[in-house]
């Protein structure tokens, strides 16, 4: 037997050997039962969370809107009053 032969029928060995354990855990893995329960209080606690983060968004953006105007106002006056001093 040459060296080559020796190679593919250890890599025919190794895929059989492959192919049998996925066999068998795929055969574990088909009586195992999901418990879904605790993802269903993830997701039902996400979703009493959205309405509190929507009003917090919509308690904020005045807020963000008045601080950017006030902050444009000051520059531009700044820029007007640095120009009068030279």
């Amino acid at each position: 037997m040459s060296r080559i032969e020796t190679a593919k029928n250890w890599v025919q060995a190794r895929r059989l050997t492959l192919v049998g354990l996925a066999a068998a855990a795929m055969a574990a893995g088909a009586s195992a039962e999901v418990n879904l329960s605790g993802i269903s209080e993830v997701i039902t606690a996400i979703v009493d969370l959205v309405p509190d983060l929507l009003d917090l968004v919509i308690g904020i953006v005045p807020i963000i809107v008045t601080i950017a105007l006030v902050g444009f106002l000051v520059k531009f006056f700044d820029r007007i009053l640095g120009m009068l001093k030279y």
